[in-house]
Protein backbone atom coordinates (compact mmCIF):
# COMPACT_ATOMS: atom_id res chain seq x y z
CA UNK A 1 0.00 0.00 0.00
CA UNK A 2 0.99 3.23 -0.43
CA UNK A 3 1.96 6.08 2.01
CA UNK A 4 0.20 9.56 1.09
CA UNK A 5 3.63 10.67 0.03
CA UNK A 6 4.13 8.42 -2.54
CA UNK A 7 0.41 8.22 -3.52
CA UNK A 8 0.63 12.39 -3.57
CA UNK A 9 3.98 12.36 -5.98
CA UNK A 10 2.38 10.09 -7.95
CA UNK A 11 -0.88 12.31 -8.85
CA UNK A 12 1.01 15.58 -9.09
CA UNK A 13 3.62 13.53 -11.55
CA UNK A 14 0.22 12.98 -13.83
CA UNK A 15 -0.80 16.20 -13.22
CA UNK A 16 2.49 18.14 -14.74
CA UNK A 17 1.76 15.90 -17.94
CA UNK A 18 -1.67 16.86 -17.79
CA UNK A 19 -0.96 20.49 -17.68
CA UNK A 20 1.86 20.24 -20.42
CA UNK A 21 -0.56 18.17 -22.24
CA UNK A 22 -3.79 20.27 -22.44
CA UNK A 23 -1.59 23.52 -21.89
CA UNK A 24 -3.37 24.71 -18.89
CA UNK A 25 -0.75 26.94 -17.78
CA UNK A 26 -3.26 29.69 -16.13
CA UNK A 27 -4.23 26.72 -13.56
CA UNK A 28 -0.19 25.71 -13.28
CA UNK A 29 0.31 29.07 -12.11
CA UNK A 30 -2.77 29.55 -9.85
CA UNK A 31 -2.39 26.40 -8.69
CA UNK A 32 1.37 27.01 -7.65
CA UNK A 33 0.52 30.20 -6.40
CA UNK A 34 -2.11 28.78 -3.75
CA UNK A 35 0.91 25.99 -2.52
CA UNK A 36 2.95 29.04 -2.43
CA UNK A 37 0.94 31.20 -0.67
CA UNK A 38 0.06 28.60 2.07
CA UNK A 39 3.57 27.38 2.57
CA UNK A 40 4.33 30.94 3.42
CA UNK A 41 1.59 31.44 5.59
CA UNK A 42 3.14 28.27 7.71
CA UNK A 43 6.58 29.71 7.15
CA UNK A 44 5.40 32.81 9.04
CA UNK A 45 3.14 31.61 11.58
CA UNK A 46 6.67 29.47 12.61
CA UNK A 47 8.76 31.65 13.10
CA UNK A 48 6.70 34.08 14.87
CA UNK A 49 6.22 30.92 17.22
CA UNK A 50 9.51 30.15 17.19
CA UNK A 51 10.43 34.00 18.56
CA UNK A 52 7.81 34.09 21.26
CA UNK A 53 8.79 31.25 22.57
CA UNK A 54 12.28 31.99 22.67
CA UNK A 55 11.02 35.39 24.28
CA UNK A 56 8.56 34.23 26.92
CA UNK A 57 11.37 30.86 28.01
CA UNK A 58 14.40 33.85 28.66
CA UNK A 59 12.08 36.85 30.05
CA UNK A 60 9.76 35.55 32.12
CA UNK A 61 9.17 33.28 34.99
CA UNK A 62 5.67 32.14 33.98
CA UNK A 63 7.37 29.00 32.17
CA UNK A 64 7.75 27.72 35.76
CA UNK A 65 4.42 28.57 37.23
CA UNK A 66 2.95 26.50 34.25
CA UNK A 67 5.25 23.82 35.06
CA UNK A 68 4.87 23.41 38.64
CA UNK A 69 1.21 23.30 38.24
CA UNK A 70 0.75 20.24 35.84
CA UNK A 71 4.38 18.31 36.51
CA UNK A 72 3.93 15.50 38.68
CA UNK A 73 7.04 12.89 37.90
CA UNK A 74 9.64 15.26 35.61
CA UNK A 75 11.80 17.77 36.93
CA UNK A 76 10.16 20.87 37.65
CA UNK A 77 14.33 23.12 37.68
CA UNK A 78 14.28 26.62 35.37
CA UNK A 79 17.01 25.45 33.54
CA UNK A 80 15.39 21.92 32.52
CA UNK A 81 12.16 23.80 31.41
CA UNK A 82 14.22 26.21 29.53
CA UNK A 83 16.03 23.76 27.26
CA UNK A 84 12.59 22.11 26.99
CA UNK A 85 11.30 25.16 25.38
CA UNK A 86 14.73 25.74 23.67
CA UNK A 87 13.62 22.49 21.60
CA UNK A 88 9.93 23.83 20.98
CA UNK A 89 11.49 27.22 19.48
CA UNK A 90 14.20 25.10 17.33
CA UNK A 91 11.22 22.77 16.13
CA UNK A 92 9.45 25.77 15.23
CA UNK A 93 12.78 26.91 13.43
CA UNK A 94 13.07 23.95 11.54
CA UNK A 95 9.53 24.24 10.45
CA UNK A 96 9.85 27.71 9.54
CA UNK A 97 13.21 26.82 7.31
CA UNK A 98 11.60 23.54 5.64
CA UNK A 99 8.28 26.30 4.51
CA UNK A 100 10.73 28.38 3.41
CA UNK A 101 12.38 25.90 1.04
CA UNK A 102 8.71 24.50 -0.22
CA UNK A 103 8.34 27.93 -1.31
CA UNK A 104 11.58 28.07 -3.17
CA UNK A 105 10.74 24.79 -5.02
CA UNK A 106 7.76 26.00 -6.23
CA UNK A 107 8.74 29.20 -7.46
CA UNK A 108 11.43 27.50 -9.49
CA UNK A 109 8.58 24.77 -10.60
CA UNK A 110 6.66 27.84 -11.58
CA UNK A 111 8.42 29.24 -13.89
CA UNK A 112 9.87 25.57 -15.40
CA UNK A 113 6.06 24.33 -15.77
CA UNK A 114 5.24 27.19 -18.48
CA UNK A 115 8.19 26.69 -20.60
CA UNK A 116 7.20 24.63 -23.07
CA UNK A 117 8.69 20.79 -23.42
CA UNK A 118 10.89 21.43 -26.77
CA UNK A 119 12.43 24.47 -26.04
CA UNK A 120 14.92 23.22 -23.78
CA UNK A 121 16.59 19.90 -23.98
CA UNK A 122 16.89 19.31 -20.13
CA UNK A 123 13.29 20.92 -19.33
CA UNK A 124 10.54 18.37 -19.59
CA UNK A 125 7.79 16.64 -17.48
CA UNK A 126 9.86 14.72 -14.96
CA UNK A 127 11.89 17.86 -13.90
CA UNK A 128 8.99 20.16 -13.48
CA UNK A 129 7.49 16.69 -11.10
CA UNK A 130 11.19 16.69 -9.95
CA UNK A 131 11.20 20.34 -8.53
CA UNK A 132 7.37 20.08 -7.28
CA UNK A 133 7.96 16.75 -5.33
CA UNK A 134 10.84 18.47 -3.49
CA UNK A 135 8.45 21.66 -2.55
CA UNK A 136 5.92 18.93 -1.34
CA UNK A 137 8.81 17.17 0.47
CA UNK A 138 9.66 20.28 2.32
CA UNK A 139 6.16 21.26 2.94
CA UNK A 140 5.69 17.69 3.93
CA UNK A 141 8.42 18.19 6.56
CA UNK A 142 7.36 21.49 7.82
CA UNK A 143 4.12 19.75 8.77
CA UNK A 144 5.68 16.96 10.66
CA UNK A 145 7.21 19.79 12.44
CA UNK A 146 4.35 21.17 13.30
CA UNK A 147 2.93 17.73 14.28
CA UNK A 148 6.64 17.11 16.65
CA UNK A 149 5.49 20.67 18.11
CA UNK A 150 2.32 19.19 20.32
CA UNK A 151 4.18 17.09 22.49
CA UNK A 152 6.71 19.36 22.94
CA UNK A 153 3.96 21.74 24.07
CA UNK A 154 3.42 19.22 27.03
CA UNK A 155 6.32 17.99 27.00
CA UNK A 156 6.71 21.40 28.90
CA UNK A 157 3.62 20.12 31.35
CA UNK A 158 5.61 17.04 32.23
CA UNK A 159 6.69 13.48 30.78
CA UNK A 160 3.44 11.50 31.61
CA UNK A 161 1.83 14.62 29.18
CA UNK A 162 4.63 14.40 26.35
CA UNK A 163 4.23 10.80 26.61
CA UNK A 164 0.34 10.56 25.86
CA UNK A 165 0.44 12.92 23.30
CA UNK A 166 3.09 11.38 21.06
CA UNK A 167 1.11 8.16 21.20
CA UNK A 168 -2.14 10.53 20.45
CA UNK A 169 0.34 12.19 17.19
CA UNK A 170 1.41 9.25 16.13
CA UNK A 171 -1.59 7.40 15.75
CA UNK A 172 -3.35 10.94 13.78
CA UNK A 173 0.37 10.68 11.73
CA UNK A 174 -0.25 6.70 11.22
CA UNK A 175 -4.18 7.52 10.00
CA UNK A 176 -2.93 10.45 7.61
CA UNK A 177 0.05 8.74 6.12
CA UNK A 178 -1.96 5.54 5.17
CA UNK A 179 -5.47 6.77 5.13
CA UNK A 180 -5.60 7.05 1.27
Amino acid sequence: MLTSTGFNNNARSIWVKHIHEKELGILAVQTMRNWTMSATFLASTAILLSLGILSFALTTDGLNEIAHEFNYFGSQTHAILLIKALFLGADFMFSFISFVLAVRFYNHASFLINIPLNYHLSINSESVTTAINQGALCYNLGMRGYYLSIPLIFWLLGPVWMCIFSIIVTFIAYKLDHGI
